[in-house]
Order: structure tokens, then sequence, then C-alpha cells
């Protein structure tokens, strides 16, 4: 799974050309995130608008949801979206990218649970392979956008530490991700696997990332 990841916006002009963004947004938006958490908000690109960065609520709250207080699925699974009906509408229609800078995954040491850093080689920012909706509150009718991360197996790197991790995207890929015209299953299957081990390094750091409260730069520093 992704339960946790990082986003740098240290250079929002850097950010916002690697992603080919357009729209403005304040700064209270574009904060640098050292501990993303589950039922936090952050940008996601969607694929209706393809240079425009959407503020959204991680943990998707599918279609179903009827409660009061909906339950989010922060991760997919990517054998569950291809197997199931209720998924595809999702997968063929409401994909997008969720930009990062690196995540998160926990693994067992001689020291005990110990956290680990990930990130893409050589690139600042990367992006997971996502999914969107919009649901509607029952009582208050407030339209609440939301978004999940699509897991897959993990590769060489991440098998020592979890047995998934995030889709991450290919830069060449993301602008297919996102066209509209892409809705066969058997063509969006082939996006849905493992990022090459050799293009990604791992860092052991502090238990500090535990606490979703802690979001500063010490959480990233390795031990």
């Amino acid at each position: 799974m992704c339960g946790r990841y990082n986003l740098d916006f240290s250079d929002p002009r850097e950010f916002t050309d690697r992603f080919k963004i357009t729209n403005t947004l304040s700064k209270n938006e574009l904060r640098t995130s050292y501990n993303i958490a589950p039922g936090q908000k952050q940008p996601v690109i969607i694929a209706q608008s393809p240079n425009v960065l959407e503020i959204m609520l991680w943990g998707l709250i599918p279609f179903w949801e009827k409660s009061d207080k909906p339950k989010g699925l922060i991760n997919l699974r990517d054998d569950t979206i291809l197997t199931k009906k209720w998924a595809h509408k999702y997968l063929q229609f409401q994909r997008c990218l969720v930009p990062a800078s690196g995540f998160f995954e926990w693994g067992y040491t001689p020291e005990g649970k110990t956290p680990y850093h990930f990130k893409v080689k050589k690139q600042k920012y990367f992006s997971f392979a996502g999914l969107h909706t919009g649901w509607k509150h029952p009582a208050t009718g407030q339209e609440i956008q939301s978004y999940a991360i699509i897991t897959t197996s993990p590769n060489e790197l991440l098998e020592k530490v979890h047995n998934r991790m995030p889709v991450i995207l290919k830069k060449e890929d993301e602008e297919a991700w996102l066209n509209p015209d892409l809705v066969e299953i058997e063509n969006i299957k082939e996006f849905l696997h493992p990022y090459p081990a050799q293009n990604m390094e791992k860092i052991i750091v502090s238990k500090r990332v535990n606490n979703p409260f802690n979001n500063d730069p010490d959480v990233l520093k390795p031990l």
C-alpha cells in the first residue's frame, strides 16, 4: 500500500513547469508537505483538465457510501480495479495524476518496524497513477472531490519492505494516462506495473514520520 508520501513546493515555478500547470493556486494550497497522510487535501491533475491543478481529499469516497462520516479508500489495488465491474467507470473515465516527491513504507529490521523513504532517482517530481471522484454528502449536500492511489506488486527494491507499491508513471506516459479517449481496459492495464527498481532509491528515515503531525524537514533526514 501507500499510506504516506511527500511533495516539495520549495520552488513553485519548477513544479508548475514540470506538470505544465496553467492555473494559479494560493501559497496555502501549494505548501511543501513532508508527511502527507490520508484525509488531507492535496493537489491532483485530472484527465478532464490536464493542465489544471485540483485540490482533493486523499481517500476516494466510493459511490455506494451513504454514511454521514464516509470512509475513503486511500489505495486501490490494480488487480481489483481491473477485475471488478464497479471500478471500471473510475478506471475508464476518472483517472488522475497524483504529484509526489517521494513516499514512505515500513519494513521490519532487527531494530523493529522501520520507515523507509523511496524516491525516483534524479527526479524532484514524479506522479502516481490515481483515480478520483465526486461525492455528495447525504445530509449537507456538500460536494467532496477525493482521490486514491493505485497500487501494484512491488519491484525488487520494494519487495524487501512491503508486498505492494504505488503505481509510478513514467514521465513520458503521463499524458497518455490522462487521455480521455483511452477507455479500453486492456490498454489501460499496460500502465499498471512496477516502476523499474534500478531507477529508484530507498533511505531509512526517522520514526518521526510515524506521527502525521510531524510535518517538517527532519522527517526526511536519513539515519
